[in-house]
């Protein structure tokens, strides 16, 4: 993918202004059973109230919905802001207005990054750099809310989760309070995206466990994410400008899971190229597969087979699982086997 041009913003975009202070309380988002406003309703007015709002679409292909609840998580220097800034350019080519609080770094390097994606300095995005952003702080809240409700298909990314709130990450009430907070900024405009970006924890960076669970601190983030998306840094040569790193999709609007998604950025032009990995990486697992039962003496259950593969487990049993749905795998004595013609001369 390569960016678009920059067309003309929608309509004039103030700039918020983000600080501490005092303001109107928080608006009651709808259907929540304020003042007014019944907690539940019927279906057909349900089915009213939302039948115009638009489909579901990509502002990223595969990787990044045009609107909803997007999390991303990512060992440190692994690319987390580098797709966050991709997010908001991609947006910005659409005319589309983005938010971004960026509590790591330092003003020089946020200087280079968006020198190095090549930033039209007119684009319509507005950042709060290190102004201590709290998600308790009610009238920093409001601020967004009120960009929010101005915009037609706002962008708002927080970068990271963890500098936002005042908890312990570890601490699900905590956690479940800030995100709280996130999600009724969601709900006040249905064409926004929201953005969270959080560390992965010392597991998830092993690629142990299952990826939806690679978000260091409790588990309440990846169940309010639409979408999550895994990175993981992948190396370039010194002095290629380029940066490079994978996005896994663990959790995908329609329950599809383990698209894998290469981005190569040129640093200078801003170039972005997506290649899609998850078809040649199945390949690879599955010929892995073969390779380990064509030498094994005795048939391999499902679990002894997934450790002997590389990489995360539960890749490896969605691969064993669809190589016997296709009949390339056959049980025998509690374990698997190699159904005919399928034997080392798949070998390389």
């Amino acid at each position: 993918m390569k960016p678009k041009g920059m067309p003309s913003p929608r309509g004039a975009v103030p700039v918020p202004s983000i600080h501490p202070g005092t303001g109107n309380s928080f608006p009651e988002p709808s259907g929540t059973g304020g003042t007014g406003c019944p907690l539940f309703e019927p279906l057909a007015a349900f089915l009213e109230r939302t039948r115009d709002l638009p489909p579901l679409s990509w502002l990223i292909e595969g990787v990044v919905p045009d609107s909803g609840n997007l999390l991303i998580v990512a060992a440190p220097g692994a690319g987390k802001t580098f797709l966050a800034l991709v997010i908001a350019k991609t947006a910005a080519a659409e005319g589309r207005p983005s938010l971004l609080v960026l509590e790591e770094g330092r003003p020089r390097s946020m200087f280079d990054r968006f020198t190095a994606l090549a930033f039209p300095p007119e684009a319509p995005v507005f950042i709060a750099h290190r102004k201590g952003v709290r998600l308790e702080d009610e009238t920093i809240r409001e601020q967004m809310a009120e960009f929010l409700r101005t915009h037609e298909a706002p962008v708002v990314v927080f970068d990271p989760f963890s500098s936002l709130f005042l908890g312990n990450e570890n601490d699900t009430e905590a956690v479940n309070q800030a995100k709280e907070h996130v999600q009724r900024l969601a709900t006040v405009n249905p064409r926004a995206l929201v953005v969270l970006l959080h560390h992965t924890s010392k597991a998830g960076e092993r690629g142990e466990g299952p990826p939806i669970y690679a978000a260091r601190g409790s588990t309440v983030l990846p169940g309010w994410a639409d979408m999550q998306v895994n990175l993981s840094r992948e190396d370039t040569p010194r002095g290629a400008m380029r940066v490079a790193f994978v996005a896994q999709v663990a959790k995908g609007r329609d329950g599809e899971t383990a698209q894998r998604y290469r981005f190569t950025i040129s640093l200078g032009d801003g170039t972005v190229t997506i290649d899609d990995m998850s078809e040649a990486a199945a390949q690879d697992k599955a010929q892995e597969v073969r390779q380990v039962l064509a030498s094994a003496a005795t048939p391999l259950g499902k679990t002894k087979l997934a450790e002997m593969l590389t990489g995360r487990r539960q890749d490896s049993f969605r691969v064993i699982e669809a190589m016997e749905a296709r009949g390339e795998l056959k049980r025998e004595g509690g374990g698997y086997i190699l159904a005919p013609g399928t034997g080392t001369e798949c070998e390389p």
